[in-house]
């Protein structure tokens, strides 16, 4: 029988996030090709993991550049953090 894992815990079943972690497993993938394809994991578990914390809200109103008005949004909250909690996390952390 498998482990119940707590409810704010989620496994990524993603698709390209499978085939990623295939090619940063194989013993021929580079150095290189390491280092993209960590930021291509992060980058993809921050997105999933974001678009079911995160809501859009209402910031008011623009005009595009053929004239057709539409309302804007904004992330609620404006300011997120991240913070690696392991030291081998901090490749999946870019300096900004």
């Amino acid at each position: 029988m498998a482990p119940t894992l707590p409810p704010n815990i989620h496994v990524s079943t993603h698709p390209c996030l499978r085939v990623k972690l295939s090619q940063l497993r194989s013993t021929t993938t580079t150095a290189k090709e390491t280092k993209a394809l960590v930021h291509d994991i992060a980058l993809l578990l921050g997105v999933e993991a974001l678009g079911h914390a995160l809501q859009a809200a209402p910031a008011g109103k623009d005009t595009t550049p053929l004239g057709y008005e539409y309302t804007t949004e904004q992330i609620v909250p404006e300011r997120i953090s991240v913070m690696p909690i392991l030291r081998s996390g901090l490749g999946m952390v870019d300096g900004t």
